[in-house]
């Protein structure tokens, strides 16, 4: 198959495997079996076989922080919907909020609804503000390197090669869909959108993945780290809890999937009319294309400086023979 052809080989790989896997969770508690998070390791596994398989460097997937600042946007984005989905659901009284997360009480923080790393004891303010953000960074660091297996695979091998046959757009919008059906058999035992497995199936997760996408798009290209759309990742599951499990609704469930999805889709729009204001600079297949150009000019150097000493030597024979 051609190289530029190969990410058809390795969706069919992936997505094979991946429904076989969803397939053995099914059999083993749906859901809620023990195997469930080894399925988001598949892509990027099979992401770092075909690299060294088709002998690419897996320095290009972007394993530095060198703009560490998109760190912030990659963790308070997702926050930020969380907390806005909330407010908005229980100023149109379409939810509340299921109860005080903490209490403060005669300079003390009471704790309920969350576990912290430190404990739940009732404790001081200072070791409270140190006990929750020492937390939520090892949630977020521990959730990282469960994402990063999708993220390698999607982001780290798969955007830039999908970007370049389609365009910017088209590119990570595909990209977004077949990410969403990656998740069909998992979503049709009830996960995400247990109240409507088929429609969230066919129709809200690919959307959602579309715009959480393009946002892991965005950051990816800006960033070129592969770690900041994984924590990225790690951020938007972590936090959506608030919505999703810490919220009784008063309307269907489906008045919060879609909150939750056009949210989403808000940032996609925003991080699209940056992406096309200021284009990205493609560098995975950039440097490769560079570096055999050079060889190339290199081999053709080589070829003129031989051709040219067979002149010479063939000239000089001739010489002598006058």
């Amino acid at each position: 198959m051609k190289k530029k052809n190969i990410y058809i080989a390795y969706l069919a790989i992936v997505f094979a495997l991946s429904y076989l896997w969803q397939f053995v969770i099914f059999r083993t508690g749906g859901v809620q079996s023990s195997l469930f998070s080894f399925l988001m390791w598949i892509p990027g596994i099979l992401a770092i076989v075909f690299i060294l398989t088709k002998k690419e460097s897996l320095r290009k997937v972007g394993w530095d922080l060198k703009k560490w600042s998109y760190i912030f946007p990659a963790i308070f984005i997702p926050l930020t919907i969380a907390i806005s989905i909330v407010l908005l659901m229980e100023a149109l009284h379409w939810a509340t909020f299921a109860g005080k997360l903490f209490t403060f009480k005669n300079g003390m923080v009471e704790i309920s609804n969350i576990k912290l790393i430190l404990g739940n004891q009732s404790q001081n303010i200072p070791f409270f503000i140190l006990n929750f953000l020492l937390s939520h960074t090892i949630f977020l660091v521990v959730g990282s390197i469960i994402t990063l297996g999708e993220e390698l695979g999607w982001r780290g091998y798969l955007q830039e090669k999908i970007v370049r046959k389609f365009g910017l757009n088209q590119g990570l919008i595909f990209l977004g869909i077949i990410w969403g059906y990656w998740h069909l058999p998992i979503i049709l035992m009830g996960f995400n959108f247990p109240n409507h497995p088929v429609l969230g199936a066919l129709l809200l997760m690919p959307l959602g993945t579309i715009f959480l996408g393009i946002f892991m798009g965005w950051l990816y290209l800006r960033s070129r780290s592969i770690w900041v759309p994984a924590l990225a990742h790690a951020s938007a599951n972590l936090f959506s809890q608030l919505i999703f499990s810490f919220v009784i609704m008063h309307q269907d469930e489906l008045f919060r999937q879609l909150t939750w999805i056009a949210a989403w889709g808000i940032v996609a729009i925003l991080c699209l009319i940056n992406l096309n204001r200021n284009k990205p600079v493609f560098w995975q297949e950039t440097n490769e294309t560079t570096h055999n150009k050079s060889l190339n000019l290199t081999e053709n150097a080589g070829d003129t400086i031989n051709q040219n000493l067979h002149l010479i030597r063939k000239g000089l024979y001739h010489s002598q023979l006058r």
